[in-house]
């Protein structure tokens, strides 16, 4: 007869994908602070490991750093329990960044103010223990953690973290957490966050120790292809040519509960290590009508100002050119954007949306017709994070000019959004971004409105790779997408054109610096989009191309707040440029943050949001009206 118990403790060790918690407590209990100084000396091994795995697979993240710390305490040198107490730390700063993301229902202003620093903490116990790992060369073989992010009742994550643990994570973490302090430093204070003088170039130390540990990661991670067969994550080499390229697949080792399947799936996704294309032009200029304007002589006027402006995004002119449609902060019981119709001075202004549930923002008048707004919406996933520039939560919707006969038209997970919707020149089909598949990827779909209701057909992925990808429209002749794009570095922002059929790729910019949010006159000859060129920051030493992208789907939410917060960030411009890629200009000077933007249909002005990173009420919806038009 064999021993049962013995038995499990053997498996736990090595290869069990699942442990069912009821059957092993019978076995053993977690020791939690009980541990002799005589057993911490044994190492973690024996009944100690598979307390600490029991522990692990329960989520008692204070018992099983009980135990891991008394083991280090006993034997300084022993890499089992340095990671163990990694583990157990990351897990109870996951726990605590929880309580950030759900906003309908969490902690509330004076709640954030008195967590923020217990996070904070937790994270810099984090990389600290990622940092004993790392210097150890210490690995770690666990069967199963239960992880989770975001709300309990509908989280963005819930999967089975499995296999070994190895440096290589130690340091992806410790940059991840590295990151988010900084993110909260910088965006919970006015004052400017302090650089390392020492490093040239001049960074914050957050960010200096995130690019560290970003690129040991990136030398670990191409060294050696990953064998899918042991659970240790990596580059699966698919094609066997041993270079990272495009049939290549990531592979993350959680996995849906009870069962094999991963919850980060990139078997069909393009791997991308990293390509910087030349330039390319969108369109010859030869090719295209006379130029409408000559812009060269224009004014700027505010249409609104202050603290309503907040994060707007995604705005439009009315076909006729007599209203604009955009977002603003609406104050009740929460904080909430509601789309706003008025005149373009700013005046007659009416809400369109208040009333109904949701933050609702991303509009865009139908280019035409003008007979539908399409918009951005979380009021059917009430633990919804972010807008149309990104979270988790949003799904498109569309409504008449007077906010009537609101029609959903996507559906996805929670975790999923659906963002940045435009529409082709004849409004008859749109794109946007799209992360259901746990990626950045780019959708065509065609709109139609008929007596049936108002819906979209035949859906079409163009682009599904682990980089970053965010839409802002189509060219003229409605053949290809204009994106934003991080093909070329981690966080390494440049305006592509991508072939609707053919998914080809384009690169529109090459500078050092952020470049985002392009849209194309309504004639096709200029490109308006925002860029940092004028002011290239430091920080533009994360995104010089040396660090490889193939993380870019989870790096870009922190990293907008790396290239956009001071003093380590750019300020953005307002800038133009032909179609062709020549005769760039910076159509404003004020060394603030622009952001969305988009053409009126005449194509003489451009609507766009200004930000002072310091001073809300210098946060301005503005119109740029060139005067030298015929």
């Amino acid at each position: 007869m064999f021993n049962a118990c013995a038995l499990l403790r053997h498996g736990l060790q090595v290869a069990v994908p699942l442990l069912s918690p009821l059957w092993v407590g019978s076995c053993v209990s977690s020791p939690g602070h009980h541990v002799s100084k005589a057993e911490a000396a044994g190492g973690l091994e024996g009944r100690l490991r598979t307390a600490v795995e029991l522990s692990f697979a329960r989520g008692e993240w204070d018992d099983a750093l009980s135990t891991c710390r008394a083991v280090e305490d006993a034997r300084p040198d022993d890499c089992g329990a340095h990671y163990c107490a990694f583990i157990a730390q990351s897990m109870q700063a996951v726990d605590r960044i929880n309580d950030f993301l759900t906003p309908h229902s969490g902690l509330g202003l004076v709640g954030l103010a008195i967590e923020m620093p217990k996070l904070d903490s937790a994270l810099a116990d984090a990389v600290k223990a990622a940092d004993a790992v790392i210097a150890g060369s210490c690995e770690y073989d666990l069967p199963t953690l239960p992880l989770r992010v975001g709300a309990e009742k509908d989280p963005i994550l819930r999967g089975d973290v499995r296999g070994r643990w190895t440096v290589r994570d130690a340091h992806l973490l410790a940059a991840l957490f590295s990151s988010m302090r900084y993110v909260m430093k910088g965006a919970t204070s006015s004052k400017k966050v302090p650089v390392d003088s020492s490093q040239s170039p001049a960074m914050p130390p957050l960010l200096v120790d995130m690019q560290r540990h970003l690129l040991a990661q990136d030398a670990l991670l191409f060294s050696q292809p990953a064998d899918p067969t042991v659970l240790r994550g990596g580059w699966h080499d698919r094609n066997g040519n041993r270079v990272p390229d495009g049939p290549d697949e990531l592979l993350v080792d959680i996995f849906e509960p009870g069962t094999d399947k991963r919850i980060f799936d990139f078997s069909t996704a393009e791997f991308v290590k990293g390509e910087a294309l030349p330039a390319s032009p969108l369109t010859p200029t030869a090719s295209l009508p006379p130029a409408r304007c000559g812009y060269q002589k224009f004014h700027i006027d505010d249409v609104v100002s202050g603290s309503e402006v907040s994060t707007t995004d995604g705005m439009s002119f009315s076909p006729d050119g007599t209203r604009v449609v955009l977002p603003l902060m609406v104050k009740g019981k929460l904080q909430i954007q509601q789309i706003q119709v008025m005149a373009p001075d700013g005046k007659d202004r009416t809400c369109i949306t208040c009333g109904q549930p949701g933050n609702n923002d991303g509009v865009r008048y139908r280019p035409g017709s003008g007979d539908t707004l399409l918009f951005v919406s979380d009021r059917d996933h009430p633990f919804a994070f972010g807008n149309d520039g990104g979270g988790y939560g949003q799904e498109l919707y569309a409504m008449r000019p007077d906010g009537s006969n609101v029609t959903r038209l996507t559906t996805s997970h929670v975790w999923a959004a659906n963002y940045h919707p435009n529409w082709s020149p004849d409004g008859k089909r749109i794109v946007w971004g799209r992360t259901e598949d746990r990626t950045w990827d780019v959708d065509v779909a065609d709109f139609v409105s008929d007596d049936k209701g108002m819906r979209l057909e035949s859906t079409r992925r163009v682009v599904h790779d682990t980089t970053w990808w965010e839409t802002h429209g189509f060219s003229l002749d409605g053949r290809r997408v204009i994106t934003t794009n991080t093909r070329a570095g981690l966080l390494a922002t440049d305006i592509y054109a991508v072939d609707v059929e053919t998914g080809k790729r384009e690169r529109l910019t090459t500078a050092a610096a952020w470049d985002e949010h392009a849209h194309l006159s309504p004639d096709g000859r200029k490109l308006a989009w925002i860029s940092g060129r004028a002011r290239v920051a430091p920080v533009v030493a994360l995104s010089d191309g040396s660090i490889s992208p193939v993380y870019d789907f989870m790096w870009i939410g922190p990293g907008i707040f790396f290239d956009l917060l001071p003093s380590a960030g750019y300020s953005t411009e307002l800038t133009m440029m032909d179609a062709d890629g020549s005769h760039v200009q910076r159509l404003t000077t004020d060394d603030l943050i622009v952001a969305d933007n988009e053409w009126s249909p005449d194509g003489r002005r451009i609507i766009f949001r200004q930000t002072d990173v310091g001073s809300k009420s210098s946060t301005k919806i503005r119109i740029l009206t060139f005067d030298d038009c015929r």
